[in-house]
């Protein structure tokens, strides 16, 4: 049996003035251009939108692919509350089950395969597929998986024991979801995340540093991510400083603000115009703690970028010494030195950043869509 339509339980969808999960998007149209009909459900906040000023979206809206193909968005409302718990459970689960259940109801033409990214998306895609008998496929990239924060073990037992297949974006998440006993190794695979190539690719550095008034002969780090303590915004800010003559950008946003006397760029970029500053940079640097598989590595490699960042199990899929220097995000003098030596070292920053292309290349969008469709295939 082959998989003719896939319905994407996701925790959200972008849209082009919110550019919120795009990997999630990326995804998806690319397995609608494999010819496999795509809906997605992504429910909205009404809390947050009332009290937070998120902007409410279209209950249901069309997105298109880059070839053209129709993708229905499905977003319903639910009432979240925040870590309030009502008898050891959280009230929002009930609501969001509630709103993705009424959302799929409307879906016209069934879609014949579930697919839920997160783990506790996928307690939401296995009750739904226990009533209507559709098969269940769980996509696995939390940096850390939170399910039994939100669920009973009776519940998630219940939803998930005839899931078809679980989809790992790392070893990490393999063997993070194997203790909690979510799923057997014999029901999982390791397909890393995957980048649009189309979209991240070397652009010329003089000429892009001109566009963007930079100067050509400065050494400019970059990062991309959530201005967070996780992902070491400010362990990164501190280690630039340390470092003398080095510039930096900061695309992102968050409850952290980098400052450095060396900041040419800080704030939040449309998606599309990612790929200019990456390639306006030397080397991308990302002190994270903790990642499922980290996309802005990928976009930073598949712009030919030496990469520096944390030596922990969940960089392993997609970095080497070939076009990494691996260092432990919490220690400030570490990032600064791998910095400094690439610095001063202008012959390995070259190697290392054919390497990161050679490997990018290997990360396409594209060729994810189609294992994850053959990997469906096999377990239907």
């Amino acid at each position: 049996m082959n998989v003719n339509h896939i319905c994407f339980i996701v925790p959200n969808y972008p849209r082009p003035d919110d550019p919120v999960y795009t990997f999630v998007r990326q995804l998806v149209c690319s397995i609608a251009d494999q010819g496999v009909k795509c809906s997605v459900i992504a429910p909205q906040s009404v809390t947050k939108i009332f009290f937070k000023k998120a902007k409410k979206r279209p209950l249901f809206w069309e997105d298109l692919s880059e070839n053209k193909n129709v993708i229905d968005v499905y977003q319903p409302l639910y009432f979240s509350f925040s870590n309030y718990k009502l008898l050891n459970m959280n009230p929002s689960n009930i609501f969001i089950q509630r709103a993705v259940t009424k959302a799929f109801n409307g879906i016209k033409s069934k879609p014949d395969v579930l697919y839920a990214h997160f783990w506790h998306n996928g307690v939401i895609a296995g009750s739904i597929g226990e009533m209507k008998s559709i098969p269940v496929f769980v996509a696995t990239g939390e940096s850390k998986i939170w399910v039994k924060d939100l669920y009973s073990d009776k519940k998630i037992h219940k939803s998930l024991k005839d899931i078809k297949g679980v989809i790992c974006v790392s070893s990490k998440n393999m063997q993070e979801s194997i203790e909690l006993k979510l799923a057997v190794k014999e029901k999982m695979t390791v397909i890393p995340n995957s980048i649009n190539n189309k979209l991240f690719h070397p652009i010329n550095k003089s000429e892009i540093r001109k566009k963007l008034n930079f100067n050509e002969n400065d050494f400019i780090v970059a990062f991309t991510g959530s201005f967070n303590h996780r992902k070491g915004v400010m362990r990164l800010s501190e280690a630039v400083q340390k470092v003398n003559g080095v510039k930096s950008i900061f695309i992102g946003s968050g409850e952290l603000k980098p400052t450095e006397t060396g900041n040419l760029f800080t704030g939040r970029l449309p998606h599309n115009d990612i790929v200019d500053y990456l390639n306006a940079a030397n080397v991308f640097v990302l002190p994270t703690l903790a990642e499922g598989c980290s996309n802005a590595i990928i976009e930073a490699m598949a712009c030919g970028l030496p990469i520096i960042s944390s030596d922990l199990p969940f960089n392993d899929d997609i970095l080497d010494v070939s076009n990494s220097i691996r260092v432990d995000s919490n220690n400030i003098d570490e990032i600064a030195s791998a910095i400094q030596y690439l610095k001063d070292n202008s012959e390995r920053q070259a190697t290392m950043s054919e390497a990161s292309k050679i490997k990018a290349k290997e990360l396409d969008i594209n060729n994810r869509a189609k294992r994850i469709i053959e990997f469906i295939n096999l377990n239907l």
